[in-house]
């Protein structure tokens, strides 16, 4: 059986620390699905900060791996797609595959005897740094820098909080070096996702999308973003309009003011004023990305029934690292009534009911909902949130 996935072949997916892994579902446990080299059997990780994308798509790893697909064996990082298929789950790697028409025979035809290949992208993951303007209780400072000075002192105080004390050097999102590089090896690009932090603040990117513009490419892409609702530039809309066919999952996890309380930064009629700009404009598919934790199970049901009157499809991004801001630590009780409300509201699909029902059923925790409480009473007492509960 073909263990063949097309994306380590024509697929750059980015961190904001500058490293890159295979994709975004490939297991990240101690680095596993990232780019490196081996020297003296010791890995060392590559990143864009220092390294080109050719170095990075022809690193030992990735080569590696490109190699174990083409004689069927299966990467060690990539087994999640390969259980979910042994499961009857259409896995990443099939839809892949299927959407970006990249053939095994095709990766055959360009992959040298040691795996390395000429570098041109099919599919593009940006995750522009963690520059943003929010500071969501569900976020950590790898993926914003409004959270660094308040988490410094939240770690110190709360030890069992994930510790952050490498400062991300995302100073490759401002490299002219990167982006010239990127635009060489982006000739046959077909989809460009782009997220952040909050991507749009990095201002360079837009001028990245301007040379794709210049250059004559601009018709065969779909972008994709993951914005948060507080910042839509009329610049960087004419941008958008110029593209195939463009893609916007809006960050939102509750509404009005537990919105606001879940993502401290946000307001809430600005994120409204920006949703409806966005639905104004046909050209956009405009759809939600709720991240699902603790805070906003509960009321899971009255967010679907405004997104569907809206005429919005909802996707879910189930919080469960760290542990104790999943969902999955409340009470079995208000679990079950959760799943009926929800069963009842007649707002949700199978599938999305079967995946609240998968995110509830590990067995609630004691001893992680007192962590989240405490959590919860630190962070209130620092903003000075109490009346916003």
């Amino acid at each position: 059986m073909s263990t063949y996935c097309s994306l380590p072949f024509i697929h750059l997916a980015t961190h904001p620390h500058g490293g890159a892994t295979l994709c975004c579902v490939s297991d990240f446990t101690n680095s596993m699905n990232s780019a490196r080299n081996f020297v003296d059997d010791k890995p060392v990780y590559l990143n864009l900060n220092k390294n080109s994308v050719v170095e990075i798509m022809n690193s030992d790893y990735y080569r590696q791996v490109r190699n174990q697909m083409l004689t069927g064996e299966k990467p060690q990082a990539c087994m999640r797609c390969y259980r979910e298929e042994e499961n009857g789950v259409r896995s990443k790697r099939i839809e892949e595959n299927e959407k970006l028409g990249f053939t095994e025979d095709m990766a055959r035809a360009i992959t040298q005897a040691d795996g390395t290949i000429p570098v041109n992208f099919k599919f593009v993951e940006l995750r522009l740094g963690n520059l943003c303007n929010v500071k969501c209780r569900t976020c950590n400072p790898a993926s914003s820098t409004s959270w660094a000075p308040e988490y410094k002192k939240l770690q110190q105080e709360l030890k069992f909080v994930t510790q952050y004390n490498v400062k991300i050097d995302a100073s490759w999102t401002e490299s002219e070096e990167f982006w010239e590089d990127l635009l060489e090896h982006s000739k046959e690009v077909e989809l460009l996702y782009i997220n952040g932090g909050e991507p749009t603040l990095v201002e360079k990117h837009w001028h990245y999308l301007q040379r794709l513009i210049d250059a004559g490419l601009n018709k065969q892409i779909t972008l994709w973003y993951n914005i948060n609702m507080t910042n839509l530039p009329d610049k960087l809309l004419e941008i958008w309009k110029q593209f195939k066919a463009v893609e916007v999952s809006c960050s939102i996890d509750d509404l009005g003011e537990r919105n606001e309380y879940i993502r401290t930064g946000t307001k809430w009629d600005t994120v409204i004023s920006n949703l409806d700009k966005l639905q104004s404009l046909p050209w956009i598919k405009t759809s939600v990305c709720q991240t699902v934790s603790i805070y906003n199970i509960a009321t899971i049901h009255d967010f679907h029934a405004y997104m569907k009157m809206r005429g919005l499809h909802v996707h879910h991004n189930f919080v469960y690292d760290p542990v104790f801001l999943s969902a999955a630590n409340l009470p079995a009780n208000e679990k079950m009534d959760i799943i009926s409300s929800c069963e009842i509201s007649g707002t949700f699909d199978a599938y999305q009911i079967l995946s609240i029902k998968n995110y509830l059923t590990p067995q609630d925790n004691s001893e992680k909902l007192e962590h989240f409480k405490k959590y919860n009473v630190w962070l209130d007492s620092e903003r000075k949130t109490y009346d916003k509960k």
